[in-house]
């Protein structure tokens, strides 16, 4: 009888700085690269830099500690790595090899994929749908340069999320694992966080009067059309996969409660009724929409303007482009004082 899977995985020992130069400088970074997503001239840009971070020792030692604390732990209790509350710091670190922003979380998260590899094994996730989870650090790193023109990474713990191991890609979606307050999930209780996730904050249970359950977050990454059979897919998949490879958090439910597996959240800027208004109810965009009871509306420019221009305020809106009847109506709206309303959705399947 196979034994159940862990919890977790720690990390059994930490690089060393000398260990980070080797990985770095090593014939197989290209082929790394590749794997993570980092292509075209993200990669070409990258390559140099890698030798410059080896020669740096200022530069090496801080890679290497994030690194450790990247690969430390993967699993189910464990905390995501702030690599937000760095960035000012690296920023500035980051300026003694090139200008920009991220290059620093980049260097790390190249090095420390290790246990999170261990982690989507002991889950039933192929090697190849392990790297697809990795390969997201290259095109956020795509969707960086979009909006700049250059190398980096904005969305830095996002991609910490990833590899902390509790999100799996299968087909058109993204799905993460979190907790989640049962009053917000019936209806009541305060604004979610930003992320809609609401977690403890050092990974630890939730408290006794505070409940909360697992559930699964949806995410929608940018590959194209939201196919209505795509997405019907990639949730039925999501479902065998949860129900399957993490059958201890179905557990212990009520009768009252839904099943783990079918229970699944999106907090979004998609999740908006004004979809339908410009890009009518038949649209894929509009149909997905759609699909969600909301829980909670807030105001969410800054995140239509980033998935909808890629870019991030201060902008000069009048400036944007209008080349699609969406691109057009955001805009619009960001300009006129509308502004744009999304929110958290819930769906049961």
């Amino acid at each position: 009888m196979k034994p159940p899977p862990p919890a977790g995985i720690r990390a059994e020992d930490e690089l060393a700085a000398a260990d980070v130069r080797v990985m770095l400088t090593a014939p197989s970074r290209t082929a790394l690269l590749e794997n993570l997503g980092i292509t075209d001239q993200d990669a070409s840009d990258l390559l140099p830099l890698l030798d410059a971070a080896a020669a740096d020792e200022e530069v090496l030692a801080e890679v290497t500690a994030i690194a450790n604390r990247l690969r430390a732990a993967a699993g189910l209790e464990v905390p995501e790595v702030d690599l937000a509350a760095e960035k000012d710091r690296h920023d500035a670190l980051q300026r003694r090899l090139a200008p920009g922003e991220g290059l620093v979380a980049i260097l790390a998260l190249l090095v420390s994929t290790s246990t999170v590899r261990a982690w989507h094994n002991a889950r039933d996730l192929t090697p190849e749908q392990s790297w697809e989870v990795l390969a997201d650090l290259g095109q956020q790193m795509r969707v960086h340069r979009a909006g700049t023109g250059r190398l980096g990474l904005h969305q830095l713990n996002w991609v910490s999320m990833n590899w902390a191991g509790r999100l799996v890609h299968l087909g058109r979606l993204q799905f993460d694992l979190h907790r989640q307050r049962v009053a917000l999930l019936a209806g009541s209780g305060s604004t979610p966080s930003a992320d809609g996730s609401a977690p403890a904050a050092d990974g630890s249970a939730p408290l006794a009067d505070d409940p909360r359950r697992w559930v699964l977050g949806t995410h929608i990454p940018a590959r194209g059309p939201l196919d209505p059979a795509e997405v019907d897919a990639s949730f039925d998949a999501a479902t065998a996969y949860f129900t399957e490879h993490y059958p201890e958090l179905g557990a212990g439910r009520g009768t009252e409660e839904p099943a783990f597996g079918r229970e699944f959240l999106c907090d979004s800027w998609l999740l908006s009724d004004q979809l339908a208004e410009i890009t009518g109810e038949g649209s894929n965009l509009a149909r997905f929409a759609a699909r969600w009871e909301m829980l909670e509306r807030s105001r969410m420019d800054d995140g239509a303007l980033f998935f909808v221009f890629g870019r991030r305020p201060p902008v000069d809106v009048a400036s944007l482009p209008r080349t699609s009847r969406l691109e057009r109506g955001v805009a619009e709206r960001l300009e006129d004082g509308r502004g744009w309303t999304g929110g958290l959705g819930r769906m049961l399947r």
